[in-house]
């Protein structure tokens, strides 16, 4: 069974996968101070036995494990808990890893882990160029080529990360629940309270901020030639629930939440067949 890890600033996500098949994806929320690797290691075998069913010795469920992680302070906890829960060693997407996606940039080694692996799945899924948007801390929009190419990207504040901002700098706006931005309901424009105001702007500007990078870089595609016209560009999008009703406003598209694990499992399987 793989372990696919895919560590980020507020969250990391565990992907228990059997041959073509994902068995389980449990999400752990990111703490300050981080949880040393003997927690780590508790909750991931805490997992293995959930999914399996067994009780003691799931230290030979796992055979394999990869990770991305854009978290420096984590990663190496993060290695060491797998080792401790299950006994293998745990491999990190980066430079030297093959993972079958040419990266042209200035500076490859500056593209993150999340975006390599999002851009290996993407261009699986897609078959052509495309642009793919992850919801995150950040939300991120890289262009990939018609072969799979990873030509460059955008990157914008994330959803809460623009929350947090608002709230931290105007001391008079309250605390507004998104949850029903989330199911599609978020009323008019022009709020009739402060609640509604901030939830109108909110959810409308990331769908505005959203809709205008996507359509520029679509755009960009064509200019360069590597889409013949802007239909012949997929659109994926991948993160939470917020990112999900975003991206909806698009009104075209295709939502993976997990497009990272997608990816880090595809690069697992081109290390082990060589």
């Amino acid at each position: 069974m793989l372990l696919a890890i895919d560590a980020r600033n507020r969250s990391i996500y565990l992907g228990f996968r059997s041959g073509e098949k994902w068995l389980a994806r449990k999400r752990i929320a990111a703490s300050s101070p981080a949880r040393s690797a003997d927690e780590y290691a508790l909750l991931m075998s805490a997992f293995a036995r959930e999914i399996t069913g067994v009780a003691e010795g799931v230290s030979s469920v796992i055979d394999t494990a990869w990770m991305s992680s854009v978290v420096p302070s984590l990663t190496r906890n993060l290695r060491d808990a797998v080792e401790s829960a299950f006994g293998v060693p745990c491999s990190v997407v980066g430079p030297g890893v093959r993972t079958g996606v040419r990266l042209r940039t200035d500076i490859p080694s500056e593209v993150g882990s999340d975006l390599v692996c999002a851009a290996v799945a993407a261009a699986d899924i897609a078959a052509r160029a495309a642009v793919v948007v992850h919801f995150d801390a950040a939300i991120a929009f890289s262009a990939l080529g018609k072969t799979g190419d990873f030509l460059g990207a955008a990157i914008a504040p994330g959803f809460y990360t623009g929350i947090e901002s608002l709230r931290s700098s105007a001391a008079l706006l309250p605390e507004v629940a998104l949850a029903q931005s989330f199911a599609g309901d978020i009323g008019a424009a022009i709020g009739k309270s402060t609640a509604q105001s901030v939830r109108a702007g909110i959810f409308l500007g990331y769908a505005g901020l959203v809709e205008r990078i996507v359509r520029t870089q679509i755009d960009e595609l064509v200019a360069s030639g590597e889409a013949g016209a802007p239909g012949d560009v997929a659109i994926l999008g991948s993160g939470g629930e917020e990112g999900r009703a975003i991206f909806s406003e698009l009104r075209v598209g295709q939502f993976v939440p997990d497009l990272v694990l997608e990816g880090i499992a595809r690069i697992a399987s081109r290390a082990e067949h060589g």
